[in-house]
């Protein structure tokens, strides 16, 4: 599966959230910056951790203009069920026949337990200035990490 650079086009996608709602990536432009969460699956404790880390500073990504959308190999009950249950303030997308996780080359390492964890910051240009493939479960960059990028890419544009 082919990883996606940076300093590109972001693959544009659209998907249906867990309420029915369809989301598509380039509706996003101009409008706000983009982060894209691939999660690996909400009974993992590293995605639930990661999850509430991202809840925990939400109004901090809205400070940079930044719009949270979270992708994943889940249905949409399983979604809606795991929003419902934490409260989550972020876009949920289920992603249950991989296109998106696949288009954005998210690794699938058997001998790890399936799909590794991956981001990716997309400007309002619909640009890809950062991309972060996990090597492991626990492989995810920290809030503060991210928000620094975003900071630098509101200065730069």
């Amino acid at each position: 599966m082919a990883k996606i650079e940076i300093n590109i086009p972001a693959p544009d996608f659209t998907l249906v959230d867990f309420t029915g709602r369809s989301v598509t990536l380039s509706d996003y432009l101009k409008k706000s910056n983009l982060l894209l969460v691939f999660n690996r699956g909400f009974v993992l404790p590293f995605c639930r951790a990661h999850m509430a880390q991202l809840r925990q500073d939400y109004a901090k990504f809205e400070q940079v203009n930044t719009t949270i959308l979270i992708v994943g190999p889940e249905n949409e009950q399983a979604f809606a069920n795991y929003w419902e249950n934490n409260d989550l303030p972020f876009i949920g997308l289920p992603d249950p026949k991989h296109s998106v996780l696949k288009s954005y080359g998210q690794q699938i390492k058997i001998f790890k337990w399936g799909r590794m964890p991956a981001q990716a910051i997309i400007d309002k240009k619909g640009v890809v200035r950062y991309i972060h493939y996990g090597h492991s479960m626990s492989d995810i960059p920290n809030n503060d990490e991210l928000l620094e990028i975003l900071k630098e890419i509101n200065t730069s544009n």
